[in-house]
């Protein structure tokens, strides 16, 4: 089962959180009972700050938890102390941001919708370094290198693809994610002969400029599930000057129909297989 710091971080969390509400327990009452200051056990209730060995025994006592539950979050808390991938890269990206790497590294599905560029596990590094050259006017030169290099590292999650503990990943493209030839004509051609190669691990469904409108046109989002049954779906998203994490259930609920409901009007995977195939040709 895949994991990661912020993943565990957050499940922890999520978990103190729920038993404190079914003991009637407020966040304040339940700092003082354990010595703590109210705003980091608010902070570790919502996953961004780690707690003490020393003050989750507390909070397991003072909660009435059993041996076996204690146990199971104290690996938690174990597992938040490590460093993965996406921890050498914290003086280069904002927070939300390295908390969705966290997320993405420990998801066991993903659904993603893009309307400008191909997703980030599915593109070949040629195209990877063409679009983080591109990057955005406020990106100092001297960060398009190391840049390039957290993109590649994400790159290396392809073999999540495949293995013991497989992602699940399905991805919805709009037309102009294949036309728009990031990196000229050569790398594009090369970018879609890749995604029909991927198209034998991955569900990829284009929904071409002739469908008309879908209830996901607009700006891409990211579905992440998890195998843990504490922990609920997110939505990420990412514009040119910012990053957003969506963690309310009911705004999660609506965008996972925008893409239940816009597959639908997508190309099926054979007939997006071919439809890849005609634009690659176009590519000379």
């Amino acid at each position: 089962m895949a994991s990661s710091a912020v993943a565990s971080a957050w499940e922890l969390g999520l978990r103190l959180r729920e038993r404190r509400d079914q003991l009637g327990l407020s966040v304040g009452g339940a700092a003082k009972a354990v010595r703590m200051q109210q705003p980091n056990l608010s902070a570790v209730e919502t996953g961004r700050k780690r707690i003490t060995e020393a003050n989750l025994l507390k909070l397991g006592k003072l909660f009435e938890l059993t041996d076996e539950e204690v146990g199971e979050l104290c690996a938690l808390r174990a597992r938040t102390e490590q460093r993965d991938w996406y921890h050498r890269y914290s003086w280069l990206f904002g927070e939300d941001f390295l908390r969705y790497l966290g997320f993405e590294h420990a998801a066991a599905g993903q659904r993603i919708y893009e309307s400008c560029f191909v997703p980030g596990a599915l593109q070949t590094e040629e195209y990877a370094t063409a679009v983080m050259t591109l990057g955005s006017p406020y990106n100092r030169l001297t960060e398009v290198e190391p840049r390039v290099e957290a993109r590649l590292a994400r790159l290396a999650r392809r073999a999540r693809l495949t293995g013991d503990d497989p992602i699940r990943l399905s991805v919805l493209l709009s037309e102009a994610v294949l036309r728009q030839r990031i990196g000229g004509t050569g790398v594009m051609r090369g970018q879609l002969e890749h995604l029909a190669a991927m198209s034998q691990l991955v569900e990829i469904r284009v929904l071409p400029f002739g469908v008309g409108g879908y209830p996901a046109l607009g700006g891409a989002f990211h579905l992440l599930a998890f195998s843990s049954a504490h922990l609920p779906e997110l939505v990420y998203q990412e514009t040119l000057t910012s990053t957003t994490l969506l963690e309310r259930r009911q705004q999660v609920r609506e965008y996972a129909v925008a893409y239940a409901e816009s597959a639908e009007q997508a190309l099926s995977p054979a007939d997006s297989l071919a439809f890849i195939g005609e634009i690659a040709k176009e590519m000379k």
